[in-house]
């Protein structure tokens, strides 16, 4: 049986989205478990996201997030690995710091190029931002919509490309920013459309 998880979306906590797109979504009828909207890309404005390249260490990477008339935001570009470059990413930061301790993990629906992805949060510890962020990778499928699930385990501390060790596992009750990033010298264009962002429980 669905299950629909009563629980305020934390769009509108992130500055994504306006209070009338709290959407409560149901879960999904090929996967036993439930899931919470908590980015609808139809309805985030671009300019609430900030582009991040190579630029800032010297290399020529290019990137752009827009929003698609078909419903959904696309971020792409090209990484080049010049100038000891090699990264692009977007990411949107909060408000305030949103709980998302209610879900197992991360649920992103997107149509990739066949190249891995980093999903990567920002928390509030000890009252201030985190200097280094938590990483996750997913592998998409070229030309084809899918939902990849990313467990909160599956996040690691990382700064700059390198795994940090002596700091905290991810806790996610106090997520300040959400971003996305191409990395691990993929070197040429790239293309990832994404739809949702979800919480999803097991």
């Amino acid at each position: 049986m669905n299950q629909i998880i009563y629980i305020v979306s934390l769009g509108y906590a992130l500055g994504l989205l306006s209070i009338s797109y709290l959407i409560i979504h149901p879960d999904k009828p090929d996967r036993n478990l439930s899931e919470t909207t908590i980015i609808d890309f139809s309805k985030t404005i671009s300019s609430s996201w900030q582009i991040v390249n190579d630029g800032v260490m010297g290399g020529v990477s290019r990137s752009s997030f827009k929003s698609h008339e078909d419903g959904y935001a696309v971020f792409s570009g090209t990484l080049s690995l010049k100038n000891n470059g090699g990264f692009a990413s977007v990411r949107a930061q909060s408000r305030q710091a949103a709980d998302l301790s209610a879900f197992d993990g991360l649920a992103i629906q997107a149509m990739g190029d066949g190249k891995v992805y980093c999903i990567r949060l920002r928390t509030i510890q000890n009252g201030r931002g985190t200097w280094y962020t938590y990483e996750a990778r997913f592998q998409t499928t070229a030309g084809e919509w899918g939902t990849y699930l990313v467990p909160y385990t599956a996040f690691k501390p990382e700064f700059r490309g390198s795994r940090l060790r002596g700091v905290p596992n991810l806790n996610p009750n106090a997520i300040i920013e959400i971003g996305f990033m191409i990395q691990d010298k993929q070197e040429g264009d790239f293309r990832l459309a994404i739809k949702e962002l979800n919480g999803f429980k097991n």
